[in-house]
Formats: structure tokens, C-alpha cells, sequence
């Protein structure tokens, strides 16, 4: 283009003159708002793709033939608060019950982590199941149901959250046990960055990643699998100082969030059971490095070296050892183990008073902040004074386990680890939650005679199923936790205890009885939840024609697998089965508990289209049609099952369609089955071939 064509050009655009400021003013809004508009359509069009959002604590499951609709707790919820380990998040059980609540039904929810879920106990010995026992007892008059929605590794921010949601379910009682995760969990505050310590940073953070583009960004950008244990991975950072401002910032949060749930349960109507934290004071050393601030490399090299000289000695010489640790303490006052072996000298000097405080100020010291320090329990009680009322008891837990243990210093005798009730302290938190009902005004008061009149700890162990497979069980889960390396570097002589407990279980068991718990320890075995051992030492004790034991093992396996499962129909067959082979019947009982079972398997296949994946669901329901007499009933479940079963399940699935067929005179079809079997079935030939025995000559 030559000079002369452009320059009228240009004349001819000047001529226009400026925009308005109205358009420009317009232009600009234009400007600033596409950037939103654009992040509005992306964050659209990734909620459409599933981004975006928390799932519930609770599900809608199926509307049931009574005309109420069935809800469950399922883990997708709480795992949601698990950002930074998704993979590896906190476990919650399986909760079932119905709405509209029934007619005189008392539902109490229980909030919390794995203390309150009852770790590691299995379900049917949690805390709460004694609870639903002694309530039983003091209220004959009422049918009361107990629903754990406790999730291990969660700190109070998460538990605040789950009992909001709970609030739309009717719950008469609310129990609240929070606060032993509070700097190491989800949420906790040695767990976040130090921006996200405060309760106000805490809402912000959770708001933000429900965002759909936060949280395609964050799987598309962080590794979706991280190493180590679930107890590992909490640390987040291993040392949390006297003077870290995490302290001061969980017992900030943990107070914030107690006497927000407290005031969301009053606004509902709803009275609150608040509980104090027990912990392993006495027989448990500090967990973290010892803190040594402030002290040059000479002094923290004597304490070090005097400390190591007598830390074995505490018991044999304790005299000798108070003199010793005392200099410890002296050169290093902020040193948790000195504070600790200084304890355990006083203690076998016969010192038990000093020896309480030393063991308390050892385990405010720790630098792993495990077991709850005095600033927990101070945010615990100053939320329930705030927040005092009518509708509001405090459990005091702590002094509830200190006033039942030996010169009140909290060990073994009801601890399983650092904050884990043992089976006889699950049951004393169930008392205590009992006896502060006392102080509840309404419906929920419990009288103090009525409270005073339960049975006694042993009555409870026998009606729960206290039986040697979940000791044992319990036991061997405390030696793999102890085997981590920390706990074995500062607890050596847990990990031995443990150690010497199971194999005085595993030697007192049959060889076949020891292949079982052999196969029961690989984790492949537990594919999905853990399966209880009874459940698999269940099948042993049938083979050993030990029917009585049998029944006694299933009966307590059904109790502690989610009603919804195919594992709670197997042991439900399997204790009936026991039960009519010692009896020679079934009771009317029995037979409402099949009936059940079997209604419980209909809804399991309205999850998967009238049929299970893996057809476990269809041969139990199957082989309780048949317990009950029904067995053309049988016959399609059994023969839906077979088309996704293989090996032993198929064979013993295929026996049982041949008992049906002969008991129908279908001699025939029976005959085709085992044929069948005995051509295809490989290394199961033989089993098919000795059916032929029981067709008709």
C-alpha cells in the first residue's frame, strides 16, 4: 500500500472520535467479568464431568417394603477430608437404619474418631455396643439403637461436619469424643500449613476445594499415591515443640469447634454427652525426639549420656535412679523421656503421688503430641462450661480410667495403645457415658438407681461374644502397629508384649487352625473390609465337626461385618446351620433372623440389577431359603449364583442345588449337574463324583 492510500484512511477513522464513557465504562466491566465467565463455564463443565462438591456422610440407599427408606453411612464422605492422602483415608463402619425414625424408637449417634469408633476392637466390642447392652438393661421399656459414625485419623473440623449432617436424622442423643487427633489427622493442625490453623481458615479451605476446578487440578497435578502407613503419614512433621504455636492453635480449634457442635445440637433440640480423653500415661514412653532447645551440644550430650545409664535401671535401683534423673530433668527441664524415667522411678520407690505429675508432665512434653495434653483437655472442659445447660453432661473419661487403674496412673489394664480403649475399657467408657446421663434433664435423663443396678463387666463380655479369635485379633493388630518404626524405637517393650501375646494364641491352636490365621494375616485375604477371624475360623471348627464353637464364632463375626454385605448373610447361614445341627431345628427365632437375612439380600440386589458381582449374595440367600424348607425358592438363586462363582464356592453351590433338585424329585436335573461337574470341574472332579451318592439307586 502506497503512503498517499493510507493517510486518508487514517483521516477517515480519526473522524469517528473517542468512545463514549459509557462504552468504555461498558468495555472494561466486559474485560474484567470474561475471565469469571470463562472460569464459571470450566467450573460447569467439569461438574457435569463429576468434579465438584463433597458426597454425604449418609446416603439414601432403597425405599423397603415397609414403606420406610434405608440410609447407610458410607466412607466417600469423610475420605473427601483426607485431601492431602486420599488414597489412604480414615475408615468409617457401615451404619444402616430407616426413616422416618420408627414409633419409640431412642436413636443415639455417636461422633467422633477412632477412640470412639473403637479401634481396635472390632464393632460388635466397641463402646458403643456396650452402650446399646446397658441401655438396654436401664431402659427395658425402649427400643434404643446406636449409630457409630466415629472416623479414625479425623480431627474436630471433619467431626463437626459429620454431626451436622447426622442432625437431619433424628437422633435423640448425641455423644461427642473428639480430640486425640487434633495436631496429626485430617484437619488437624500439625497436618495443615501454619495459614490454615484457625477454625475461620479451616471453612475457607474446605470451601474452596469443593470447587470443581480445584479439584480436577489436584488430581491431574498430586501423585495419587502416597507411601507408608496411615499412622505414618498423619505425622506431617515429627516434632511439635513446648512453645510451637501449634499448641496453643489446637486447643483453639478443638474448643472452637466443640462449642459449635454443641450449639448445632441445641438449636436442634438435641442434648449433647460430652467425654474427656483418656491416654496410656503409665506404661507408654514419649513418642516424639526429645526437645533439647536451648541447651549447648555439652549439656545435651551429659543429659543424653546419664539418661541412657539409668533408663534401665528405674525399677531395679529406683532410688539411686530418682537422684540421677532428677540432675537429667535439672540440665534438660523440657526433656519428655527424662520427665517419663524419672516417673517410673518414683513409681517403684513408692512414690505414687510425684509419680502422677512427672508422668503428666512427660506427656505434656512430647514432641509427637499422640496422647492428648493438659491444653486438650483444658479446650474440652472450657467448651462444656461455656456451653453448660440442662442439655449438656461431661464423661470424664480421663478420671474415669484413672480412678479404675492401679495408684490412678492409666496403662495397659485399659489401654491397647497411646489413646485406644482395651476391651475392658470400651466398656467403661460405655459405663461413663451412662452415669453422665445421670445429670441430662428430658427424655434422656437416666435415673441413678437404674445406672447403678448394670450388670457387671463380665456379663456384658459374655452377651457381646468376648471370645479368643478377636483377643487375638486386637493383639496382632498392636504388634504390626508397634513394629512401626518409631513406636518400636521409643516403645521396644510394647512391641515384645504383643509379641508374646500372640504366639501364646497361635500356639495353643490347631495346625489347621494356624494355616487359617496364616491365610487371615496376608492382606490380600481382606480385599475390602477386614474380615473378622471367627468368620474364618468358623469353617475350620465345621470341618472339626465343633458345631457349638462354630455357631458361637459366626454368631459373633455377623455382629461386627455392616448388615448390607454379603459376609453378614454368610454368618447368619453358617450360625443357623450350626444351630440346627446341635439342635435339630430352628427355632421361631432363628427363623425370623433367616427371613431378615433374606430381606437384606433383596435390597443388596437392587443395588446391581437383581444381581451380586459375586454371586455370594444369591447362594446364602439360597441356602436360607432352604433352611426354612423353601426349596424350589432356592433353586434360581442358587443357580443365578453359580454363573459368577468358581472353586470351592461353585462346588459347594452346585451341592446344594442337588439337595433342592432331590428334595423336589428332580433326580434328573441332578444328575446333569453332577455329570456336568465331574467333566469340567478339573481338580473338583472328585467332589462332583462322590454326589452320585446321594442320588436315588
Amino acid at each position: 500500500m502506497s503512503e498517499s492510500t493510507a493517510v486518508p484512511s487514517a483521516i477517515k477513522r480519526s473522524r469517528r472520535g473517542p468512545l463514549s464513557r459509557g462504552k468504555r465504562l461498558a468495555f472494561a466491566a466486559v474485560a474484567m467479568l470474561l475471565p469469571f465467565v470463562l472460569l464459571g463455564a470450566i467450573e460447569g463443565g467439569l461438574r457435569l464431568a463429576g468434579f465438584g462438591g463433597y458426597p454425604p456422610t449418609i446416603t439414601r440407599v432403597a425405599a423397603l417394603p415397609s414403606g420406610e427408606t434405608l440410609y447407610i453411612s458410607d466412607a466417600p464422605g469423610p475420605a473427601s477430608f483426607f485431601f492431602n492422602n486420599a488414597n489412604q483415608s480414615g475408615s468409617l463402619n457401615q451404619q444402616a437404619f430407616v426413616m422416618p425414625k420408627p414409633a419409640g424408637l431412642t436413636r443415639i449417634i455417636a461422633i467422633g474418631e477412632s477412640a470412639m469408633q473403637g479401634f481396635p476392637q472390632p464393632p460388635g466390642l466397641a463402646s458403643t455396643s456396650f452402650l446399646k447392652a446397658m441401655l438396654a438393661d436401664a431402659w427395658p421399656e425402649r427400643r434404643v439403637e446406636v449409630l457409630n459414625l466415629a472416623v479414625t485419623a479425623i480431627a474436630s473440623f471433619p467431626a463437626k461436619s459429620i454431626l451436622r449432617e447426622s442432625l437431619d436424622y433424628a437422633p435423640d442423643l448425641v455423644v461427642i469424643y473428639v480430640g486425640n487427633n487434633e495436631f496429626f489427622g485430617a484437619y488437624g493442625v500439625a497436618s495443615l500449613n501454619r495459614a490454615g490453623r484457625t477454625p475461620t481458615v479451616m471453612r475457607w479451605q474446605r470451601a474452596v476445594r469443593s470447587l470443581a476446578t480445584v479439584q480436577a487440578a489436584t488430581r491431574l497435578l498430586i501423585p495419587a499415591k502416597r507411601q507408608g502407613s496411615l499412622m505414618e503419614i498423619m505425622i506431617g512433621q515429627s516434632f511439635t515443640g513446648a512453645e510451637d504455636p501449634a499448641r496453643a492453635a489446637a486447643e483453639l480449634t478443638l474448643r472452637t469447634h466443640l462449642e459449635e457442635m454443641i450449639g448445632l445440637c441445641r438449636a436442634r433440640g438435641v442434648p449433647v454427652v460430652l467425654c474427656t480423653l483418656p491416654a496410656n500415661e503409665r506404661d507408654l514412653a514419649p513418642l516424639g525426639k526429645p526437645d533439647l532447645t536451648g541447651l549447648d551440644a555439652a549439656k545435651a550430650k551429659e543429659a543424653e549420656d546419664l539418661l541412657q545409664q539409668w533408663r534401665v535401671k528405674v525399677t531395679t535401683e529406683p532410688a539411686a535412679a530418682v537422684e540421677a534423673l532428677n540432675k537429667v530433668v535439672a540440665l534438660a527441664p523440657k526433656h519428655a523421656e527424662a520427665h517419663y524415667r524419672l516417673a517410673q522411678a518414683l513409681l517403684a520407690q513408692g512414690d505414687a503421688i510425684a509419680a502422677r505429675e512427672m508422668f503428666g508432665k512427660a506427656l505434656d512434653m512430647d514432641t509427637m503430641p499422640w496422647r492428648p495434653p493438659a491444653t486438650t483437655q483444658r479446650a474440652i472442659l472450657a467448651a462444656a462450661e461455656a456451653a453448660k445447660g440442662p442439655d449438656l453432661a461431661v464423661a470424664d473419661l480421663r478420671e474415669a480410667f484413672r480412678a479404675a487403674s492401679p495408684d490412678g496412673l492409666v496403662g495397659w489394664n485399659l489401654m491397647d495403645d497411646h489413646v485406644h480403649p482395651s476391651l475392658r475399657g470400651q466398656a467403661l467408657v460405655a459405663r461413663t457415658i451412662v452415669e453422665a446421663m445421670t445429670r441430662l434433664s428430658g427424655p434422656m435423663a437416666m435415673s441413678k438407681e437404674a445406672a447403678g443396678g448394670l450388670p457387671n463387666d463380665e456379663a456384658y463380655l459374655d452377651r457381646l461374644g468376648d471370645n479368643a479369635f478377636d483377643r487375638y485379633a486386637v493383639q496382632h493388630g498392636m504388634r504390626s502397629l508397634f513394629n512401626i518404626g518409631f513406636f518400636k524405637e521409643t516403645n521396644p517393650g510394647a512391641f515384645e508384649r504383643f509379641e508374646r501375646e500372640c504366639k501364646g494364641y497361635e500356639e495353643s491352636w490347631s495346625p489347621a487352625m494356624r494355616d487359617v490365621l496364616r491365610k487371615w494375616q496376608d492382606p490380600k485375604t481382606h480385599s475390602g473390609a477386614k474380615i473378622p477371624l471367627g468368620g474364618m475360623m468358623g469353617r475350620q471348627l465345621i470341618r472339626d465337626q465343633r458345631f457349638t464353637q462354630a455357631e458361637q464364632a459366626y454368631s459373633t463375626a455377623a455382629r461386627h461385618v455392616p448388615e448390607y454385605t454379603s459376609l453378614s448373610l454368610e454368618y447368619t447361614y453358617f450360625m443357623l446351620e450350626c444351630r440346627r445341627r446341635t439342635r435339630g431345628e430352628l427355632s421361631a427365632a432363628d427363623q425370623a433372623t433367616a427371613d431378615a437375612a433374606i430381606a437384606r439380600g433383596n435390597v443388596l440386589l437392587s443395588f446391581g440389577g437383581g444381581k451380586s458381582p459375586t454371586g455370594l449374595t444369591e447362594r446364602y440367600m439360597g441356602r436360607m431359603q432352604q433352611l426354612l424348607g423353601r426349596w424350589a425358592e432356592s433353586i434360581p438363586l442358587l443357580n443365578t449364583a453359580r454363573e459368577r462363582l468358581g472353586g470351592d464356592e461353585l462346588v459347594a453351590a452346585d451341592l446344594a442345588l442337588v439337595e433342592a433338585y432331590l428334595k423336589l424329585n428332580r433326580a434328573d436335573d441332578a444328575k446333569k449337574l453332577i455329570e456336568n461337574g465331574i467333566k469340567n470341574a478339573g481338580q473338583f472332579s472328585d467332589r462332583y463324583r462322590r454326589m452320585l451318592t446321594l442320588l436315588p439307586k
